[in-house]
């Protein structure tokens, strides 16, 4: 019987060996494109958790490893291009207020309490001057990832706004 065979009858080892069999290859094919560990080990997680929700729609000669890897290379090039503009963003950002080598001499951080609301404008400096991960500031701040992340991008919009940085992001 092949692994979605078993899959189908809830044999739950099944995945266990799919798991040992390609963890390596889809780890290093995310890794490769994204070049984060800690973000390579969330695309993974993802990838088997898609895999498991979408099994049922295989076909029964699938090649799993290679479904696998193909999928993890496509959620890792996703992943890239979405930060890809973030981190354009946050380069400009850090240009614009490190000129100087000080914050506060450009009278960005200004800019930043003025547009922001409290919680909105410590999430953005947290990320992008503390260098901070998503995953740590949820851990100080006791927010869920999503409620950040979704903040990250509401503060990005006001400030590109503000600062006029629409072709930068």
């Amino acid at each position: 019987m092949n692994w979605l065979s078993r899959l189908h009858s809830n044999d739950l080892s099944a995945f266990d060996e799919i798991y040992e069999e390609t963890k390596k290859a889809v780890y290093y094919a995310i890794y490769f494109i994204v070049k984060d560990p800690d973000t390579s080990e969330d695309l993974m997680q993802e990838t088997y958790l898609d895999f498991l929700q979408y099994k049922d729609k295989l076909k029964p000669d699938t090649d799993i490893p290679a479904f696998l890897v193909v999928s993890s290379k496509n959620k890792a090039i996703n992943y890239y291009n979405r930060h890809k503009k973030e981190k354009e963003f946050i380069s400009m950002l850090q240009n614009y207020s490190y000129a100087n080598d000080r914050l506060l001499d450009t009278g960005l951080l200004e800019v930043v309490k003025k547009t922001l609301n409290e919680k909105e404008c410590d999430v953005f400096l947290l990320h992008v001057i503390g260098e901070y991960t998503f995953k740590e500031i949820s851990k100080m701040k006791k927010i869920p990832i999503g409620t950040l992340t979704w903040m990250y991008q509401e503060a990005r919009k006001k400030l590109q706004n503000v600062l006029g940085g629409r072709n930068h992001v």
